[in-house]
């Protein structure tokens, strides 16, 4: 008979009334060290963008959270007939210096594989996960989730508290403004103003028309030129506008 592979946190808070609960040939335990090979990225991909990450960095990853105890709790549900990973949830206990260094749970990455919707595979998630909770002396969970899922996790027992808030660090899927960064030339759509006979302002349809009312006229290319009279001759100048003022202008009227 093999060894056991290297769970991430002890088999003992594994709750048996939520295991008594799944379907038959179905198993909820800690994760392994050996699932990578038995489809937990796949399972994973479900929820959001997981990357290249080689077998190596998955055991590497494991070791890291095994060695920070009573911390990361990944709860994995396995098809025990095709040896594969059907859901998956987190718990990471956060140990706190208030209210007498109190811990705090937060649930993380709760995902089902679609072949398995419609089984309440993710009630059986969160029941362990707060099961886990109570285990370890948390004295509250948090999580975070769309509004869509709200009514869910209210099921579960689960509140809206507060406001959730994120800023995302390094991240290149993140669109960042980088103040060297050269400008953009924005392509320009030409457009001519409606003309008005009141005497107030001209009405503003859209930001095309607003340049127009603003700049009299526009050509295709990426400056343009309007004509005014100078206070030294009364021949017309040509005046070229560059973006940079076009861009101005535009701010201006949306202000107003």
């Amino acid at each position: 008979m093999s060894p056991q592979p290297p769970t991430l946190f002890p088999s003992s808070l594994i709750s048996s009334t939520v295991q008594a609960q799944l379907p038959e040939g179905y198993l909820i335990r800690p994760l392994e060290i050996t699932d990578y090979s038995k489809g937990f990225y796949d399972c994973l991909a479900g929820l959001t963008v997981v990357g290249k990450v080689s077998e190596q960095s998955f055991a590497q990853t494991f070791e890291q959270m095994r060695r920070c105890e009573n911390v990361y709790h990944i709860v994995v549900i396995e098809e025990l007939e095709q040896r594969r990973i059907v859901a998956t949830g987190t718990l990471i206990v956060e140990q706190k210096f208030l209210r007498g260094c109190a811990k705090a749970g937060h649930i993380e990455d709760i995902v089902v594989h679609d072949s398995q919707r419609g089984k309440k595979f993710g009630i059986r998630l969160i029941d362990q996960l707060k099961h886990i909770g109570t285990m370890v002396g948390c004295y509250k969970l948090l999580l975070t989730c769309s509004e869509s899922n709200e009514v869910f996790y209210n099921k579960s027992g689960f509140v809206r508290k507060d406001l959730h808030m994120a800023v995302y660090l390094n991240n290149d899927t993140t669109t960042t403004t980088s103040a060297s960064a050269a400008p953009v030339a924005v392509p320009i759509t030409a457009a001519t103003a409606t003309p008005s006979t009141s005497t107030s302002a001209p009405t503003v349809s859209s930001s095309s028309s607003s340049v127009a009312a603003v700049l009299g006229a526009a050509t295709s290319s990426n400056s343009i030129t309007d004509t005014t009279t100078t206070t030294t001759t009364s021949t017309p100048k040509a005046r070229t506008v560059s973006i940079e003022a076009l861009s101005a202008s535009m701010e201006s009227i949306m202000v107003k």
